[in-house]
């Protein structure tokens, strides 16, 4: 049945992580979510030898171990969160208005992303080229894949574990769930920023508070709402440390679990490494053994088989390389810091603000700086203040107008964290050490307040600046997260970072370059996957797109068998259909016409690009040659005396 693996798998999960008998209910929810991740990817990876990963073997696999799971439970004791500390904690947040204001704007916009996640067709460059492709390509063959003669080295090169997530939505529910798993993951972050804040020792308030400026972050909230992965790796370094901060050796062991989940997910998780190793080292060596007994089992139980992949069709473990290499620079101290620099100037983003806001941000911040230090708040006036150089940046943006360092476009894949990242990232870790509480050197505050630097620094030490880079930065910044709460602890310095969180949270979702709310296409939630390229003017994901689609549509069967010959980072996605009804076989370029044939296929999309010659040999086997628009060109074989048997490629 349609959904049912769906259904069981958070059951699953969600008895498993009872059984455990952690402490508390953000504890469990936190390890069930992990335990959602580790079970859909074990699943995944088991049943792919097999070519069975379809709905009947889903769901038989899902039924067992959700009886498992339950007899697990029962024979536990039946146990449940204690709710006592959670609803004393309800009440407190209940009681105060500014707290409630700030949840109920975080809700509206959580909202807001579901109902674009659930209706909005993809239309994301990343996502049409590789992140869905890949998915589309995996579900044709019922298991997760090498496929053949793929355009790009990142549909096969690539961590796999967040794409595995969409997978399992797809084929035991819908295309349409394909922007859950960041979504879901969004949740967990915020689960676990509030809960590694109460560890921290700030009271209720302040840690929902900091919490809700993560969801006001214009990144997150973008993010959420696509096929990408960014979200989805932030959530395990930020669950490790949740698990970190607290007492027990199981939650130590949990947290290795999901520092193997990032590295299953993204490679760049492993540069969060040293703030988590901190907070390891605090609590002593057994601790260190099993954090690495929990990665060791999430390891093979989730994380390790897309290396083992890349071994055994490239012999390198990291594969050729492709989306990696030609990012990637020579190691020098002059070229880190220069490129750090320029990281760290991209934290200072106001992409997604109007022009007539950055000034008045700009007297604002100066306001609420002098009344904070005024009232003796030194912590959360020196944090304010840098609402001021954040502002002066973006009017130097303004007129300065490098458009290679910042883009001023509200977009999931050139905006940053907003004004209030600005703010929050900044002033958290100033706040830390302005605080009494640097005088007695807690190591768990240091770790965090040092997770975006050493990260951003080991990111520059390798890889290029490009406007696309901030993505890679939602993981520190969402590590350093439980600190927001360090500033959000009085109302006078919480209500202007709310404020200012609220207003970047409403312009980041309405005014998405993706997903206008007054779009000239229309209303997001109402687009055809046609509509929603024509939405999206940024080439080439835009009408050119749209046009070749319409097309392809019109002249292809749904249900057809196509063979593709692609230039690296096109939407190869869009050649299945919008429920994945075609079969699909990327064709080598050099014997394009002979593949065609041996596999059955009777249209064949070519590439206008550096693949355009290929057409030319199509015609002269004596294939028709029709252009879709000007981004494609489609290949169509002689007529035969039946229809062909289709291949895999």
């Amino acid at each position: 049945m349609t959904g049912a693996p769906i259904v069981l798998a958070v059951a699953t999960a969600s008895f498993a992580a009872c059984s455990l008998r952690l402490d508390g209910v953000v504890a469990t929810v936190v390890a069930g979510y992990l335990a959602l991740v580790t079970q859909i990817a074990a699943v995944t990876w088991f049943l792919s030898p097999f070519d069975a990963v379809t709905l009947p073997w889903l769901t038989v696999l899902e039924v067992i171990l959700a009886a498992a799971a339950v007899t697990a439970w029962v024979l536990r004791g039946r146990p449940l969160p204690a709710a006592v500390g959670a609803r004393a904690e309800l009440r407190s947040l209940r009681s105060d208005p500014l707290t409630v204001i700030s949840e109920a704007l975080v809700a509206a916009g959580l909202a807001y992303e579901l109902v674009l996640a659930l209706t909005m067709p993809p239309n994301n460059w990343d996502s049409l080229t590789y992140h869905l492709t890949r998915v589309a390509g995996w579900r044709q063959e019922h298991g997760v894949h090498w496929i053949a003669n793929a355009p790009t080295g990142r549909i096969n090169e690539f961590q796999p574990l967040a794409e595995q997530l969409i997978l399992f939505l797809v084929v035991a529910g819908s295309t349409a769930l394909y922007a859950l798993p960041q979504y879901v993951a969004e949740l967990a972050i915020l689960v676990s920023v509030y809960g590694a804040a109460r560890r921290l020792g700030y009271e209720p308030r302040a840690a929902a508070r900091g919490t809700a400026l993560v969801a006001m972050l214009s990144l997150v909230a973008l993010e959420s709402t696509t096929a990408q992965n960014d979200l989805v790796a932030a959530s395990f370094p930020v669950a490790a440390a949740f698990f970190l901060l607290g007492r027990s050796q199981l939650e130590a062991f949990l947290a290795g679990v999901a520092l193997a989940l990032g590295l299953g997910a993204k490679l760049t998780t492993a540069l969060a490494f040293p703030a988590l190793a901190l907070l390891t080292w605090r609590r002593g060596r057994r601790t260190f053994a099993l954090v690495g007994a929990g990665a060791a089992f999430g390891l093979v139980a989730a994380a390790c088989w897309g290396y083992v992949l890349n071994v055994v069709h490239t012999g390198r473990l990291l594969g050729h390389g492709q989306g990696r290499v030609e990012n990637s620079a020579a190691t020098t101290v002059g070229g880190t810091v220069s490129r750090s620099l320029h990281l760290l100037y991209r934290l200072f983003d106001l992409s997604v603000t109007p022009y007539w806001l950055i000034a008045l941000l700009a007297v604002a911040g100066c306001i609420a700086a002098v009344l904070s230090v005024r009232q003796g708040q030194r912590a959360a006036g020196a944090a304010l203040v840098l609402l001021v150089p954040a502002a002066t940046l973006a009017v130097l943006d303004i007129f300065a107008l490098d458009p290679s360092y910042v883009a001023r476009t509200t977009s999931e894949d050139v905006s940053a964290f907003g004004p209030v990242g600005t703010a929050a990232i900044l002033g958290a870790p100033f706040a830390v050490f302005l605080s009494e509480r640097s005088r007695r050197t807690d190591l768990r505050f240091v770790a965090l307040a040092l997770a975006v630097p050493t990260y951003i620094v080991l990111l520059a030490a390798f890889a290029k600046y490009n406007i696309w880079i901030p993505r890679f930065l939602v993981v520190p910044v969402v590590l350093t997260a439980p600190l927001f709460a360090g500033l959000c602890r009085s109302r006078t310095t919480a209500a202007p970072l709310l404020v200012l969180g609220g207003l970047t949270l409403a312009f980041a979702l309405t005014d998405d370059l993706s997903k206008k709310i007054n779009g000239s296409a229309g209303r997001p939630w109402t687009l055809s996957q046609i509509g929603a390229l024509n939405a999206f003017p940024a080439q080439p994901t835009g009408r050119i797109v749209g046009e070749a689609l319409a097309r392809y549509d019109r002249d292809v069967p749904p249900d057809a068998c196509v063979g593709a010959v692609l230039d690296p980072d096109e939407p190869a996605y869009l050649l299945w259909g919008p429920t994945l009804d075609r079969r699909v076989v990327f064709l080598p370029s050099l014997d394009a016409v002979g593949q065609a044939f041996r596999s059955g296929t009777r249209y064949v999309v070519v590439s206008s690009g550096v693949n355009a010659p290929v057409a030319k040999a199509f015609e002269q086997a004596g294939w028709k040659i029709r252009p879709l628009g000007t981004y494609w060109q489609l290949a169509v074989a002689p007529a035969a005396s039946g229809p062909p048997v289709c291949h895999g490629g």
